[in-house]
């Protein structure tokens, strides 16, 4: 199921559309700084990403295609979560993965907004490099 977010209206579907991303500049960065510590590097790419931010707007879609209640094809769902093709995708799951980062003690930068660093008592760090819907953990 994807929306139709080219029919939205800002204002009135959404405000935020803008997820703030770590650079391309910075991950190379990230990456150099990696290979020269010699830390292992992984890279994922979250399948549902566009899935699972909550939405601030309230949003309603039509029924699917082929999927219509018999008797009740005029009524429309509400949707609770993000969904494919919604202009406001990307932030609320930018929103989302922020918010839980932070809650497992990453402290997002001040000055690239889509890189955040947990640092433990033996001065160790982890940095993980949000990209859309991919992340870089070193």
């Amino acid at each position: 199921m994807v929306a139709k977010g080219f029919l939205q209206k800002y204002g009135v579907d959404f405000t935020d559309v803008y997820a703030l991303e770590a650079r391309l500049e910075i991950v190379r960065l990230v990456v150099v700084v990696a290979s020269w510590r010699n830390w292992q590097i992984c890279q994922l790419d979250v399948k549902s990403t566009f899935l699972n931010g909550p939405l601030g707007e309230e949003v309603y879609v039509r029924q699917l295609p082929g999927f219509e209640v018999k008797g009740e094809e005029m009524k429309v769902y509400r949707l609770r979560k993000a969904l494919y093709g919604l202009r406001q995708a990307p932030w609320a799951w930018n929103k989302l993965i922020g918010s839980f980062l932070c809650e497992q003690g990453f402290v997002k930068s001040k000055v690239e907004f889509g890189v955040y660093v947990k640092k433990d008592s033996h001065r160790r760090s982890l940095i993980v490099c949000l990209y859309v819907d991919d992340l870089i953990v070193t």
